[in-house]
């Protein structure tokens, strides 16, 4: 690691630091007003229940209390808890998500591309981006694995996992319900309800409705546009037959009818005379129009069942399915690209047809675990299929362009870990992948007849690893993962010579993407549980990185093993609870990433050159969050709960060629902050809160299309200053 990074960690460590000692020599009589201690999450990292301070792995875990707390209520905002995390809408698009961790990840939506950070609800991976932006309500936990998961969870995590455990039903009745309204005339309602149906039999069942008007100033249509409308619903059974046996059946749905995402234009294409489209505009109007209409529906389920062969030995099943349709008409991503110049200077988004996507898939997971004295382990088969389609409409529904992928993946997988008298443990673990993907397309405009291909890819991912538990406050640990992403194809127009450069378009497969990963860390908790902080230090060294490159002068991207990067650095997550009223609690990272190997990307100004010296595409040099929750002891009725935070992220990349400043994403302090009050009987809740208070406007994502004379670039905001009031009730 760079003697750089070491002194920036060193520096941003100095306060947690001394935070710590002060913790450790309180005086008596300080020590006296600290009677809470901090909170202990439990967590299913490798397998097993244990929190976070006790899990060898580097892993971040919210509690449904924190994620109250912190006012995040889906996965967008949950991203500035996370250290060294990306997480943005895709461009043009409201409900697919791009997330990027420790440099690792995948942007582009639809049936042909896998994430690289996974996502698991109820133990079942979700293997589209699509409609990633769920909302959380009845959330038990959210936990993020940082790193390649490869070893223990299912497909294509070579960048890490995000898990999301939903409420388990309860055998007494409670239920919950809130009610909010906000500027952008915002809306939300969310009802949770559970309680027993029989003698062995209880249900959970929870809804979400939220609506807001767009943010972003239409000049076409003289109002506002990119307007969410998104619902969402979730069912859950357990049924508990005896005490060694229990089954868990989960169902839910989504409905996502919001403004696709919304681009303003920075720079425009030849000829077009739009002065506002320039560095430093406004960016909450936009002159584009066009269709705007998108549609989303999600719906899936997941059956958990475990039987206790005895108190140390678990038989689990996991079962999962889903089915996602979306309907869209037009794209913003034709924004500048298929722009034209209208007589008062509006850019005409064109009439792009209409895209559907369907996909369907199913999994299945047995595993076996074992906790002993000294020996626990996991080991498990898997088995995912999915079919997925798209199609490309005409204005009047004729088909234009068919895409049909299906992929069949096995795995077999285990792993254990060996603890001596001492507390030094020994892991061992491994994991075979084979995936056999088919894929078809059909440009029927070009061809009067399909083209197929298949592939099968295949990979082996072991882990090793030590720990030490030096004592009970104090964890240390050292690791090697290799993770593993698997390939894909292209779509390539036939009649195009975009794709692989030099050769005649069609679907062009390209290989997967391997991580070798190592990692250092350590968990210290103060002996009065009042001060914590967890640190880890890694290399990951990519082989085959899977990177996402626009051809010149079109919105055709396509996907390529481009080149081998090294990306390296550091976290820590510091907490301490200075009194039983006042928790200051923070994150960060330290990152650095280069490409090993030249590769040909391609320049705005439809040049093509070799980017090996390039900033890697996502990867965030520096990000810090801190944050306090104070609950001030006065004589009024209740609680009440005042919290804030600093967010600060620097400035990163939006495009591999590293091109123009307007694509990359500026270095920005974000500032929020709630007010909340809760009754003596924690029944009835008013919670004020305000996110980007400083009301800071700045390009989120950007999407950059090549041209010889001038690139056309389009920037797709940041969410303003929003706030909302919600009035909450609780029976329990």
């Amino acid at each position: 690691m760079s003697k750089q990074i070491v002194f920036n960690a060193t520096t941003r460590l100095a306060f947690p630091v001394v935070a710590c000692l002060i913790a450790t020599t309180a005086r008596p009589q300080e020590a006296d007003q600290r009677q809470a201690t901090l909170e202990e999450v439990t967590v299913t990292a490798e397998r097993f229940n244990a929190t976070v301070q006790t899990s060898p792995v580097a892993i971040t875990a919210i509690s449904s209390e924190g994620l109250e707390e912190l006012q995040v209520t889906n996965v967008l905002q949950a991203a500035s808890e996370i250290p060294g995390i990306v997480i943005t809408p895709s461009t043009g698009s409201s409900s697919s998500a791009r997330i990027v961790l420790r440099g690792a990840g995948q942007e582009q939506g639809g049936i042909n591309f896998d994430p690289a950070v996974g996502i698991y609800i109820d133990n079942v991976y979700q293997p589209r981006i699509n409609g990633a932006f769920f909302d959380f309500f009845d959330i038990e936990r959210l936990e993020t694995l940082r790193g390649p998961q490869g070893t223990l969870y299912g497909r294509n995590t070579s960048g890490g996992a995000i898990k999301i455990e939903t409420l388990r039903p309860s055998f007494d009745w409670a239920w919950q319900a809130q009610v909010s309204a906000g500027n952008w005339d915002a809306r939300e309602a969310k009802l949770y309800v559970s309680g027993p149906i029989a003698d062995k039999l209880a249900f959970a069942a929870s809804g979400v409705m939220r609506e807001r008007d767009g943010y972003i100033w239409g000049t076409a249509y003289n109002q506002r546009i990119g307007d969410m409308d998104r619902r969402a619903e979730r069912v859950k059974l357990l049924y508990t037959p005896t005490e060694k046996f229990e089954i868990e059946l989960a169902a839910y749905a989504m409905q996502d009818d919001s403004d696709p995402g919304i681009g303003v234009p920075l720079t425009v294409l030849p000829g077009v005379v739009l002065p506002e489209a320039r560095p430093g505009r406004d960016l909450t109007v936009t002159e584009t129009f066009g269709p705007l209409s998108s549609k989303l529906r999600n719906q899936g389920a997941a059956l958990n069942a475990v039987y206790s062969v005895s108190d140390a030995l678990q038989i689990h099943s996991i079962t999962g399915y889903g089915d996602l349709e979306t309907e869209s008409s037009g794209n913003t991503l034709w924004i500048t690209a298929a722009a034209q110049a209208t007589g008062d200077g509006r850019l005409n988004l064109g009439a792009a047809g209409q895209g559907t996507l369907d996909d369907e898939f199913w999994s299945q997971e047995f595993n076996a675990t074992y906790t002993g004295e000294h020996l626990k382990g996991v080991i498990g088969v898997y088995y995912f299929d999915e079919q997925g389609s798209s199609r490309s409409l005409t204005d009047n529904l004729s088909p234009t362009i068919d895409q049909d992928r299906g992929t069949e993946a096995s795995a077999v997988f285990g792993q254990a870990t060996y603890t001596l008298d001492n507390g030094l443990g020994f892991t061992a673990g491994i994991r075979y992948t084979r995936e056999v993907a088919d894929f078809t397309q059909f440009y029927r405009l070009q061809l009067s007849q399909p083209q197929s291909d298949s592939e099968t890819f295949e990979g082996t991912s072991p882990k090793v690893a030590v720990n030490w538990q030096i004592n009970p406050d104090l964890l240390t640990y050292a690791s090697w993962t290799k993770g593993f992403k698997s390939g894909g194809f292209n779509p390539v127009p036939p009649a195009s010579n975009v794709g692989v450069p030099g050769q005649i378009g069609k679907p062009t497969p390209y290989d997967e993407e391997t991580v070798d990963s190592y990692e250092v860390g350590v968990k210290y908790t103060t002996p009065n549980g009042l001060f914590r902080i967890n640190v880890a230090a890694f290399r990951a060294e990519y082989e085959g990185l899977q990177l996402p490159v626009f051809f010149p002068g079109t919105s055709t991207s396509y996907t390529s093993n481009a080149s081998n990067a090294t990306v390296e650095g550091i976290e820590f997550e510091p907490t301490w609870q200075v009194f039983e009223s006042l928790q200051l609690y923070g994150n960060g990272s330290i990152t650095t990433g280069k490409y090993t190997e030249p590769f040909v990307c391609s320049g705005a100004n439809t040049t093509f050159r070799d980017c090996q010296a390039n900033k890697l595409k996502g990867l965030i040099p520096e990000r810090y969050v801190a944050g306090f929750r104070w609950t001030p002891n006065l004589p009024l009725p209740g609680q009440l709960r005042i919290n804030g935070s600093w967010y600060y992220n620097d400035h990163y990349f939006n495009n591999v060629a590293n091109e123009g400043p307007l694509v990359q994403t500026e270095a920005v302090d974000i500032y929020n902050a709630s007010i909340g009050w809760t009754s003596e009987d924690d029944r009835w809740n008013v919670l004020f809160d305000c996110r980007n208070v400083a009301d800071k406007h700045y390009v989120l994502a950007g999407l950059q299309l090549a041209n010889a004379t001038q690139p056309a670039v389009t920037g797709y905001p940041n969410e303003p200053r929003a706030y909302m009031l919600r009035f909450g009730v609780n029976f329990e």
